[in-house]
């Protein structure tokens, strides 16, 4: 199962819209399941629903997790050593999820995009990808001088 997840604080109907043409052209032939939020695409070809007070469940039983960028998703879903896509929403303000990702990118090789025609292509690189820390830059050490700064 791929499990699907737009977060609880911005809707993001392209990805959910991505992934169920994605289902509907056969590149995925495993059952897909979809945490729409507050958007208002609802998927034809995927199972769905807008929220639950835990996703670990789903996180768990999934093969691969698609996930916005935001900051919470992403680190947990490091933490749990699952194989994930992240793509950044740009409803975000600032463009954030994309700056968080691409510095995150430095410090290890994470899957994400900002282009949804990329995600059937990562999808399949998702199954064999394998989390590695690159050496050097550490995001620990980015909030350090941030919060010296203040």
């Amino acid at each position: 199962m791929i499990f699907v997840t737009v977060g609880t604080t911005l809707p993001f109907d392209d990805l959910i819209r991505a992934m169920d043409d994605i289902v509907t052209s056969t590149k995925v032939k495993e059952k897909v399941i979809c945490q729409i939020g507050s958007g208002e695409y609802l998927p034809q070809n995927c199972e769905y629903f807008r929220y639950t007070p835990k996703l670990d469940d789903f996180i768990d039983s999934a093969s691969i997790v698609i996930g916005h960028g935001g900051t919470g998703t992403v680190l947990s879903l490091l933490s749990s050593g699952k194989p994930f896509v992240a793509v950044a929403n740009p409803l975000g303000a600032d463009d954030h999820q994309a700056q968080f990702l691409k510095r995150l990118e430095q410090a290890a090789t994470i899957l994400w995009t900002r282009d949804l025609s990329q995600l059937p292509q990562l999808i399949l690189r998702a199954r064999h990808h394998r989390l590695e820390s690159r050496p050097g830059l550490r995001l620990a050490d980015d909030l350090i001088n941030f919060i010296d700064d203040l």
